[in-house]
């Protein structure tokens, strides 16, 4: 990785964590202060600021005297997030159709081209392609005013942002997601109230769908032992 000087510890934390998030750095790496210092070139005690934060955050475990892993993520913890998500955003997405304008509808259909245009690109950017999905998604919540609860759903991403970004990065399901994404808008354009929770839940399973068995298998390393 190339050296280069930040000068602040948001400047220095926002590049770990997007290196977490989207796997470059893998779960139960680890994380040493000397290589981190000489990387960013910025002094030991602003490296143990941007480390702090990212503990806050659950995406490294610090262990005095022993040093700074990357966490794993728990598949409970996937799997209640995923089910509080579908939950909520059946809901929301209920409340918003029949309110849903012209105008919405057209940024709808913006953002959704938008990620197909990323997808269907012959080396997909993956950290675009899941901003292009966060903004689709949100575009309901903000419509009905729900961003605190939105901003409250994103920020439980230590887990599920990671069991997302492998999902995206290694099953090939791009084009699953563009056809749930599709079925969504239709749902949405028909006002059918019926189909948002079916709709909503077969979206956000899909990644362990998609994975299946290599949750188990290939990477059982990214995930914290069943006890």
């Amino acid at each position: 990785m190339e050296q280069q000087t930040y000068k602040t510890d948001a400047a220095i934390y926002a590049v770990l964590e997007r290196e977490i998030i989207d796997l470059t750095i893998r779960p139960g790496s680890s994380l040493s202060e000397n290589p981190l210092c000489t990387r960013f070139g910025a002094p030991r005690s602003l490296i143990r600021v941007v480390l702090q934060k990212l503990q806050e955050n659950g995406l490294v475990k610090i262990v005095p005297y022993k040093g700074t892993t990357v966490t794993r993520l728990n598949r409970r913890i996937v799997d209640e997030l995923i089910y509080e998500r579908t939950a909520v955003e059946a809901r929301v997405l209920r409340d918003f159709s029949p309110r849903c304008t012209p105008e919405q509808r057209a940024l709808i259909r913006k953002r959704a081209a938008a990620y197909e245009a990323l997808a269907h690109a012959e080396h997909p950017d993956f950290n675009r392609l899941y901003e292009a999905d966060r903004l689709l998604h949100e575009t309901w919540f903000a419509a009905m005013d729900k961003m605190y609860l939105w901003s409250t759903l994103q920020n439980a991403h230590a887990d599920y942002s990671r069991f997302r970004m492998l999902d995206t990065m290694t099953t090939g399901g791009l084009a699953e997601v563009i056809a749930d994404h599709r079925n969504l808008m239709n749902a949405i354009e028909r006002c059918d109230l019926s189909a948002f929770e079916p709709l909503v839940e077969r979206h956000l399973y899909g990644g362990i769908r998609r994975l299946g068995s290599k949750l188990t298998e290939e990477y059982a390393d990214y995930f914290e032992p069943e006890p």
